[in-house]
């Protein structure tokens, strides 16, 4: 169904390394292109490293396909959690012989294969992805086999690729016969924000995309930063981001939906929020003195203040979204029903919080007297479940800007707006809008029960 919401042939942002899809920028063609001519040059040793997600084992089947094409033979090998004997005996099976059960005869059965395949005309390129999972004595066992030469060239070519720890082993002193004979070396970056833009175009053209851009540009923007310009973690985003707007009944991905993928996706917030969950929620078996109770509510309420993350902002906006929808499908307006506020008083609201940064006690005994001057601009909202700043601030303001966040915070100390970190219960000052100069304001008889003038 996703598909034909998009008029798409196939998915677009699968997770198989299929080599229709590889973006050929710069730096790809010259890593590919390196790879080819030290093939043909029979250099015997060649590395490819990158970050996990760059798109190695894509790049490789691109040269395997090519190579498929001559007189090469190849031997392509992922299951590098192995030993160094496991090594030669899968090498063997690859080229189709019988391997002997100890090294030094399986070396000669090698030997042997390598000469006839040069007497032939055929060298033997040896692929192994995943090499930072070799064992040193594994890769000291394949600096030996680049040994098999004759007096024309290398019988065997090999290639090393691996993510950033593969770098670090060949950096030891120990691996260093093994760094020297490394003849091409490639180094594959992440993808900068406009190339971020040319593959996720690229892979919705192959996947049969047709008509306007499916991304906006904030969307995209977003993109090349939560992903990193690693391939991978764009090809998750964006399916996520895909998914969710076909579940909006949505064409256009905007940054919106975008940021909520983004965020569920982020695996470390949402550790940290169920580490906040389970604090915050002890068992039912747990039973604590009403004083170590409370300490330990208050703790649990600092510690949410300080771990909330983008797993919040999705949960919070998307509430925030639904509520709109729903109030905009049955014709509400704001203050068209009872809200919890209860009356407030000159003690209550803590002014301290907006004269903390000021200079002088002047400026702050005038910013006391202003905030008291308007004290009958001031409602207290009582925090409902599942009810967010943003929610608040629409609801009794009809806005949510910075102007208004400062004002927030200004009544709530120790409030951090970046972090929406409320509670149910909570009592929450706000500053109400002036009424229009051509309107008179009902009486508090004629407003509903629930609403309070401050005294």
């Amino acid at each position: 169904m996703l598909l034909e919401y998009y008029n798409l042939l196939e998915q677009p942002f699968g997770v198989t390394p299929d080599t229709r899809f590889l973006y050929l920028n710069q730096m790809y063609r010259e890593a590919l292109a390196s790879l080819w001519y030290g093939i043909e040059q029979r250099r015997g040793f060649m590395a490819l490293v990158a970050q996990p997600g760059m798109g190695k084992t894509i790049l490789l089947f691109q040269l395997l396909q090519r190579l498929r094409r001559t007189s090469v033979r190849t031997v392509f090998l992922f299951q590098t959690c192995c030993s160094a004997d496991d090594l030669i005996r899968y090498l063997l099976l690859d080229l189709g012989i019988s391997p002997y059960s100890d090294p030094v005869s399986m070396h000669y059965q090698l030997n042997e294969a390598l000469l006839q395949g040069a007497r032939a005309g055929r060298q033997l390129v040896f692929v192994v992805d995943e090499a930072q999972n070799l064992s040193e004595s594994a890769l000291e066992s394949l600096r030996l086999l680049s040994d098999f030469e004759t007096s024309q060239g290398k019988l065997l070519q090999i290639i090393l690729a691996g993510q950033t720890q593969m770098a670090h082993t060949l950096m030891k002193p120990e691996m260093l016969q093994l760094t020297q004979r490394l003849s091409v070396t490639n180094f594959l970056d992440p993808l900068n924000a406009v190339e971020v833009e040319q593959y996720i175009r690229h892979r919705l053209v192959v996947a049969g995309y047709q008509g306007k851009p499916l991304f906006t540009p904030d969307a995209l923007q977003l993109v090349a930063q939560e992903s990193q310009g690693i391939p991978r973690n764009i090809n998750n985003i964006c399916f996520g981001a895909m998914s969710m707007a076909f579940a909006l009944n949505q064409k256009k991905i905007d940054r919106e939906i975008v940021e909520s993928v983004a965020a569920d996706q982020n695996l470390r917030s949402l550790g940290q929020k169920v580490v906040s969950l389970k604090h915050q929620r002890p068992g039912p078996e747990r039973r604590e003195l009403p004083e170590t109770s409370a300490r330990t509510a208050q703790t649990a309420s600092l510690r949410r203040g300080s771990t909330q993350s983008w797993f919040d902002r999705y949960v919070s906006s998307t509430a925030c979204l639904l509520a709109f929808l729903l109030a905009l499908t049955q014709g509400m307006t704001i203050g068209a029903r009872s809200e919890p506020l209860i009356p407030v008083s000159a003690e209550s609201i803590p002014i301290a919080a907006a004269t903390a940064q000021t200079p002088s006690a002047k400026t702050t005994a005038t910013t006391q007297v202003g905030l008291r001057n308007r004290l009958s601009e001031y409602r207290i909202v009582l925090v409902e479940p599942r009810q967010t700043l943003r929610q608040i601030c629409l609801r009794y303001l009809g806005r949510y800007n910075l102007r208004v966040g400062q004002q927030i915070q200004a009544l709530n100390p120790g409030l951090d707006l970046d972090l929406n970190s409320i509670e149910i219960g909570q009592k929450i000052p706000v500053l109400l809008p002036p009424a229009p100069q051509n309107s008179t304001r009902p009486l508090q008889s004629e407003q509903e029960p629930i609403l309070a003038l401050a005294k």
